[in-house]
């Protein structure tokens, strides 16, 4: 299986479309349904959580590293397909 940038883009696009449920629409305002805008809002997010899941005993050490390595394929694809 190939991976694509956009291909990555669009799966995290329709997961956020997927969590807005007509609950969660005020919470959501603004995100809009487009990595290009969805990145920016999320990245410091998860740079927090990463820092954070360091301090926990035994998974911090394993997730708080995945999670930034996401991280940086999430700016990859940022670049590839927000800036292209």
């Amino acid at each position: 299986m190939t991976f694509s940038a956009q291909a990555g883009a669009k799966i995290i696009t329709e997961q956020v479309a997927a969590a807005a449920s007509a609950e969660q629409a005020g919470l959501q305002k603004g995100v809009g349904n487009d990595f290009c805008t969805i990145w920016p809002k999320a990245k410091p997010l998860l740079e927090v959580a990463a820092t954070v899941l360091v301090f926990i005993p035994g998974a911090g050490t394993i997730a708080g590293p995945v999670l930034n390595g996401l991280i940086k394929i999430g700016d990859q694809i940022f670049a590839e397909t927000c800036r292209a």
